[in-house]
């Protein structure tokens, strides 16, 4: 099921969709303008799921709710559900098309994107800001966002070979070690690159470029012995799906 309905009255006009996906069921409600509240359920059955919806259904145009077919879906912003966590429902339509493994979706697989410390951070962070600032300017996000979680200076990919990777070993950039440090500043830019598409469908042409060089870069640093914690087909399935997306969707 899918459902989008609003009310008005004298104090604001709202608006409430409602959404299914197998036993899952996905609530969203809010002032019309904004993305407002999400929170998903799950139920024992899909048939469950459905009496549950459609029984919501109906107290909403009890209450004076109507349809509400100029709404859309891929103007809004979308945030996880706090309880439930990572969710295709609470995912941008573009997210869930062009990035539907259920890898995307993991938040306890290290190896997902947003499984570990840093692409976790890297998406509670973007979202916290985007709510606040819903326009806000991510040119320099990710060197400000490094510098907030860890301190750590922004080391962005340059091409390097693996060579030059290579003679950065046992190096430390202030008190860590460098190929470290590497290593997380391209998970957090992977992170933000998937985490941009996941709440706004959207993705700029410079995180974009900036996250392929940083897949390319994990790569390499796996290559050489650096502990990166996800598999080379994970890297390339990471990579192909971000080069699928920009090839439908503009850049911004």
């Amino acid at each position: 099921m899918l459902r989008v309905m609003r009310f008005s009255d004298h104090q604001a006009e709202r608006f409430w969709r409602i959404e299914t996906l197998g036993a899952d069921l996905m609530t969203n409600w809010g002032k019309i303008g904004t993305s407002g509240r999400y929170e998903v359920k799950t139920f024992s059955s899909e048939t469950e799921c459905e009496e549950r919806a459609q029984q919501l259904v109906d107290t909403k145009i009890k209450a004076g709710y109507q349809d509400y077919p100029e709404f859309d879906p891929n103007q809004s912003f979308y945030y996880d559900d706090d309880e439930t966590g990572l969710h295709p429902l609470t995912s941008h339509p573009a997210f869930r098309r062009y990035f539907s493994s259920e890898v995307y979706y993991s938040s306890i697989q290290d190896a997902a994107p947003f499984g570990n410390d840093e692409g976790s951070d890297a998406l509670w962070e973007l979202s916290d800001l985007l709510r606040r600032r819903p326009k806000a300017d991510l040119t320099n996000y990710p060197a400000s966002l490094l510098m907030k979680l860890y301190r750590l200076p922004f080391c962005p990919p340059k091409g390097e070979t693996k060579g030059e990777l290579e003679a950065q070993r046992g190096i430390t950039l202030g008190d860590r070690d460098t190929l470290e440090q590497l290593r997380r500043t391209d998970r957090v830019i992977v992170a933000l690159a998937l985490a941009q598409v996941k709440i706004t469908g959207e993705l700029s042409k410079q995180l974009y470029e900036l996250a392929l060089r940083s897949l390319e870069r994990l790569g390499k640093l796996k290559s050489i012995g650096v502990t990166v914690r996800c598999s080379v087909e994970l890297l390339a399935e990471e990579r192909s799906d971000l080069e699928t997306y920009a090839s439908s969707v503009p850049l911004v």
